[in-house]
């Protein structure tokens, strides 16, 4: 956690402890009538769960897991990105990308080479294997996200991706 995060968690509970507490009281764990099926973080960590098992489950046929997709994607919307750029963008600590990385590499999915400007820059792009990977993921995927928003209509998945945005901006700063 950041030290920015914590002091405005200080800060938040000194001016409005006690409203926030009864406002928001049913999704707190510390109330008496807590319920977990009232927690929306209980709700985030189980659909985000389910939809890895699922896609895992489906990447198994390809030899993918998760952990490699989220690279190959990121790599989609921002080919030849650095280590340390995948590294933000799929939320990871840099060592456990670079290691991705660098089996992706060995799997000729990827290939690796130095900045020209910087060589302390290693940037990553990808194969045309990679590309036909990318391909078979998007695949996939779209069979996860079709059965994960059966019976949500495009308005209410477009509201939910807009309130997520906002907790993940809350929670950023």
């Amino acid at each position: 956690m950041s030290v920015d995060f914590l002091n405005n968690l200080n800060a938040t509970m000194n001016e409005r402890g006690k409203i926030m507490t009864k406002r928001y009281n049913k999704f707190l764990s510390a109330a008496a009538d807590f319920n977990l099926e009232n927690s929306p973080y209980y709700w985030i960590t189980q659909v985000h769960a389910q939809y890895i098992q699922n896609v895992d489950h489906a990447l198994k046929k390809y030899g993918l897991d998760n952990s490699r997709r989220r690279i190959l994607l990121a790599l989609k919307s921002k080919n030849k990105a650095s280590v340390s750029d995948l590294s933000e963008m799929v939320i990871s600590k840099m060592s456990t990308t670079t290691k991705i990385v660098y089996r992706l590499k060995d799997e000729g999915l990827v290939d690796t080479y130095c900045c020209e400007d910087d060589g302390r820059i290693t940037r990553v792009l990808l194969t045309e294997k990679g590309q036909q990977m990318i391909q078979k993921i998007n695949d996939l995927s779209h069979i996860v996200l079709e059965q994960s928003f059966d019976g949500l209509t495009p308005l209410q998945i477009e509201k939910m991706l807009e309130n997520l945005k906002q907790i993940f901006k809350n929670l950023a700063h």
